[in-house]
């Protein structure tokens, strides 16, 4: 129990440091017609705090996963639904976490990945943000109007739309809505919209 236990501390302390490089990295600033998804990201994200409307889990999530520098190419035109702290929060007590804490649940996160990956949580983490990802420009009434399902940049999956919730591939966890109010965030090489609960591209 106790390697465990320091497995996972050295598993977030890695990501940790990895992500914060790479906010020092590849942030920008300026008109978000000039930034990519990426800085978008890291705009609204960064170290853990006490506000889970933003996107400090999904960032050290994106570097983990070694994910920001294709986020960041000009070269591409994604659409990602990008599930809020709070997102990853819910997640993580719907799996058996009592906290409340965006680091807590990140480390629980981690270590519910490594057991999914049989000890490597980075495949599995992986997947997961690919399913967040669709490889064309999609605005929110594209989303919401012109498609019963949207296909996903993880080879094979999609997840269907119904009205504003994204139905995925666990029956048992309440499905993810779109928010309104924060979609439509343009990136000169794709858009985002911001999900209140991550999306599961298996049955857990």
């Amino acid at each position: 129990m106790r390697r465990i236990v320091l497995l996972l501390v050295g598993l977030t302390s890695v990501f940790a440091l990895t992500a914060t490089a790479a906010y020092a990295g590849i942030g920008g600033t300026g008109k978000a017609a000039d930034r990519t998804i990426a800085d978008v990201v890291i705009a609204s994200g960064g170290e853990f705090d006490s506000n889970h409307r933003d996107f400090d889990i999904l960032l050290n999530a994106v570097i983990a996963a070694d994910l920001a520098e294709t986020l960041s190419s000009p070269d591409i035109n994604f659409t990602v639904f990008a599930p809020t702290d709070l997102a990853f929060v819910k997640l993580a007590k719907n799996l058996g976490f009592e906290g409340a804490g965006e680091e807590e649940a990140w480390t629980f996160l981690v270590g519910a990945l490594t057991e999914l990956g049989g000890g490597d949580p980075i495949p599995v983490l992986t997947n997961v943000l690919l399913y967040h990802v669709a490889p064309e420009r999609l605005t929110i009434d594209n989303v919401l109007f012109d498609s019963d399902s949207i296909a996903t940049a993880l080879e094979g999956a999609s997840f269907s739309v119904d009205r504003r919730a994204l139905v995925d591939n666990d029956p048992d966890i309440r499905d993810a809505k779109v928010s309104l109010r924060k979609s439509n965030i343009r990136a000169n090489n794709g858009m985002i919209h911001t999900i209140d609960r991550v999306m599961l591209p298996i049955d857990l």
